[in-house]
């Protein structure tokens, strides 16, 4: 070998020793902080924490129990008159038996009153005198009520927005 290639090779060692001397002094504390980070992170628990299930577990079984319960509805939720008041007045305080009587409103006629009534899907209207089958005859009609005398007696249907007496 020639003095020039033993210069280069010398030079080339050397360069090589001083860049592993000069990465060995940047790793080491960087090699440092990694072994300290890796000790403190040993301890830690990946996952849900104890309090966190409890409250899950306590829910999933409160869920539980509700799906056992078995709800009946009594009146048709889609029939209208069991979700909204009338305008006649008188809201949802009236029942909405098909059967019952009910007088829908009352007004003056010249010097007297008449009045509608809805009884069994059928509407009547009715003046003093009149008579409805299988109830009765109108005796009375003023602004706040109809009366009727049935075979049981005198019976009071309220006009809407009117109280029964």
């Amino acid at each position: 070998m020639s003095d020039r290639s033993l210069t280069i090779w010398n030079l080339l060692i050397g360069m090589t020793i001083l860049s592993i001397l000069a990465m060995s002094f940047k790793i080491f504390p960087m090699n440092k902080k990694y072994n300290k980070l890796k000790k403190r992170s040993s301890n830690i628990q990946f996952g849900t924490d104890k309090e966190l299930e409890n409250i899950i577990s306590y829910l999933e079984s409160r869920l539980e129990d509700r799906s056992k319960f078995q709800f009946s509805v009594d009146n048709t939720p889609m029939l209208l008159t069991n979700v909204l008041g009338l305008a006649d007045g008188s809201g949802r305080k009236v029942k909405r038996n098909r059967n019952a009587l009910r007088v829908a409103f009352v007004y003056q006629r010249q010097n007297s009153f008449q009045a509608q009534i809805d009884y069994r899907g059928k509407a009547f209207t009715v003046a003093i005198g009149d008579e409805i089958p299988n109830i009765g005859t109108i005796i009375s009609i003023d602004g706040t009520q109809v009366k009727i005398e049935t075979s049981s007696g005198i019976k009071s249907y309220p006009a809407p927005g009117f109280e029964a007496s």
